[in-house]
């Protein structure tokens, strides 16, 4: 790319998304850890005691895929998931010590990598990117809704 200060800003968005996933993933490959179990893992860590459907919700999984994930992550001794004595459907995630230790210390090696992902840029600076990613995300919301009431009367105008 030849200019940064000239890519439009979805572009320029994009590719630093790349870049930063990228960068954790290979951050984590050490560690046998992908970006997507290193979110779950921290989510568990924050608040145990989540159901599986919970968790889901929590990290915009859909069951299958948050099947798949925790699936690894138990044959890995990182979580340990116990059936819910109140609701035979649903079991509760936790984290083993061996994922609580090993999130500990990825987290750590993770946050030096923000520190310097943000080196040279003001707190204001800051405050303003995250003001504009606030408002950016909030109309991609909006965007997304608009699709899916699009589709839905799509699918009404379809069915006889």
């Amino acid at each position: 790319m030849d200019s940064y200060a000239e890519s439009p800003l979805s572009r320029l968005i994009y590719f630093t998304a790349q870049a930063m996933k990228n960068f954790a993933e290979k951050a984590l490959k050490p560690y046998d850890l992908t970006l997507e179990q290193l979110l779950l893992l921290k989510n568990i860590a924050v608040d145990t005691g989540l159901t599986q459907r919970q968790l889901g919700d929590q990290a915009n999984k859909t069951p299958a895929n948050l099947t798949r994930i925790l699936d690894r992550l138990e044959s890995k001794s990182l979580v340990a998931r116990k059936h819910n004595p109140k609701d035979r459907r649903a079991s509760f995630v936790t984290l083993t010590r061996k994922g609580k230790a090993l999130t500990e210390e990825v987290t750590g090696i993770l946050e030096s990598f923000a520190t310097n992902f943000l080196r040279d840029i003001t707190p204001e600076e800051q405050q303003v990117i995250r003001t504009a990613f606030a408002k950016m995300s909030r109309n991609l919301l909006e965007m997304n809704e608009t699709l899916d009431r699009q589709a839905a009367t799509r699918q009404q105008q379809a069915t006889p």
